[in-house]
């Protein structure tokens, strides 16, 4: 999995990291699949709490104490609301469910040569 990423939202400057066991904490707490949740924010469709697990959780997984990641979401439930947290939502589940990688399997682009 990947390494923690410092993302900017209405609750401050954080890193947040979401491994195996965050996301799958995630899917049991919404009763759906990574996936099923990120497409739920997206499409404006979520509930509570697809919002703010993954926060919470990225919070955590990015190092931070759980007690201190359940005030830092409420601490931002003061200053935005769950529809602007959404996008902090959809974000963090983006980078740790679907990401791309200099090193992409399969034939190279026409006219570049693969490097070996």
């Amino acid at each position: 999995m990947r390494g923690s990423e410092t993302i900017v939202w209405p609750g401050g400057e954080h890193s947040f990291r979401l491994g195996i066991g965050e996301l799958r904490a995630i899917e049991q707490r919404s009763d759906a699949g990574c996936a099923v949740i990120l497409m739920r924010l997206i499409g404006q469709q979520w509930k509570i709490d697809d919002v703010l697990g993954p926060i919470r959780l990225g919070l955590v997984g990015g190092g931070m104490d759980e007690r201190l990641a359940q005030k830092a979401v409420e601490s931002a439930l003061d200053v935005a609301s769950p529809y602007a947290l959404a996008v902090t939502a959809a974000e963090v589940l983006r980078r740790f469910v679907m990401w791309e990688t200099d090193d992409q399997p399969g034939e190279s682009v026409a006219g570049i040569a693969k490097e070996s």
